[in-house]
Parts: structure tokens; C-alpha cells; sequence
């Protein structure tokens, strides 16, 4: 069975339920495997465990 693992940020039910079918569809499309064999997993990150550069991407992002 493929797995798919997607990491972000904290994302919305409405986001998330997009991202499944979307990365389910586009994999199983180009793979030519069944959409059925896919598993995805979404993994939210509070943005404050984050960091880029040696700097938290909190304080990044308010620059």
C-alpha cells in the first residue's frame, strides 16, 4: 500500500479533507495505481516548532 505523508502547519478540517483527495487523485493518476491503495497521513506542526536557518519561523514570519 503507498503511503503519502504531507507535513505543514496547522491546517483547517476543510483544508485537510482537499489535501487527502487531492494527493490521493494526483498519485493514483500519474502512478496508475488505485485511489483504494492509498493511505495519507497529515501531520500539523504548530508553527512556534519550526525553524529555518538556525531562526523559529515565528519570528521569521513577522518580518
Amino acid at each position: 500500500m503507498p503511503n503519502i505523508i504531507f507535513e505543514a502547519g496547522t491546517l483547517s478540517s476543510e483544508i485537510k479533507q482537499e489535501l487527502i483527495q487531492e494527493l490521493t487523485s494526483t498519485a493514483s493518476r500519474i502512478s496508475g495505481i488505485p485511489q483504494s491503495s492509498f493511505s495519507v497521513l497529515l501531520k500539523d506542526n504548530p508553527i512556534d516548532n519550526w525553524g529555518v536557518g538556525g531562526t523559529p519561523l515565528i519570528d521569521l514570519m513577522k518580518k
